[in-house]
């Protein structure tokens, strides 16, 4: 099975064993109980900040849904066994280079925004701190009103309570790994 249809299988597992219908949970989370239902049933994939509100919602980390449950010191992620988030809406897809370490500290992934794209509208805030490493291509990193533009080989490190966002200002691909702690991501 994709990872990505194991994402609402996960919420749905998280969500009965918090005693949380999808009423509460919405309340809790906001988001609506039809979108929460149509997630759990695979039949859309969450946006990466829906993702994050049901997590916190439940009371989890982003990991959760990297953990395959078995305690591990060492983990091997081969490139075609990375698990995946789709986020369809703002067109982002993320793969995970960190699984299977129970309550790691940090959180490791890859993605590759499309042009012009920004990776979460508006920004985003998080506790902790975040890495942003250049692999490929040119991107603008917003962290507060102050803008930065990177380009390959570039990184750039922040606090994580900064509202920041990710945009790619080419016309073509651009890839880069961020690296984030605590992971909640």
């Amino acid at each position: 099975m994709k990872q990505a249809a194991l994402v609402g299988k996960k919420l749905k597992s998280l969500r009965q064993e918090s005693n949380l219908t999808l009423r509460e949970l919405s309340c809790k989370a906001g988001v609506s109980t039809t979108q929460i239902s149509e997630i759990e049933r695979n039949q859309t994939s969450p946006t990466v900040t829906t993702l994050m509100k049901l997590i916190a919602a439940l009371g989890q980390e982003t990991s959760i849904f990297f953990d395959d449950g078995i305690a591990k010191k060492v983990a091997l992620v081969r490139e075609d066994e990375r698990q995946i988030i789709i986020d369809q809406k703002n067109q982002v897809h993320i793969e995970s280079l960190t699984t299977g370490i129970v309550d790691s500290k940090l959180k490791v992934i890859i993605t590759r925004p499309k042009p012009g794209h920004v990776n979460i509208p508006g920004g985003y805030q998080h506790p902790g701190e975040e890495l942003i490493y250049v692999i490929k291509g040119q991107i603008e990193v917003k962290v507060g009103a102050k803008k930065h533009v990177l380009s390959q080989g570039d990184s750039i490190h922040f606090r994580g309570e900064l509202r920041h966002s990710v945009k790619n200002i080419t016309s073509g691909e651009v890839e880069l790994i961020a690296i984030i702690s605590p992971p909640n991501y």
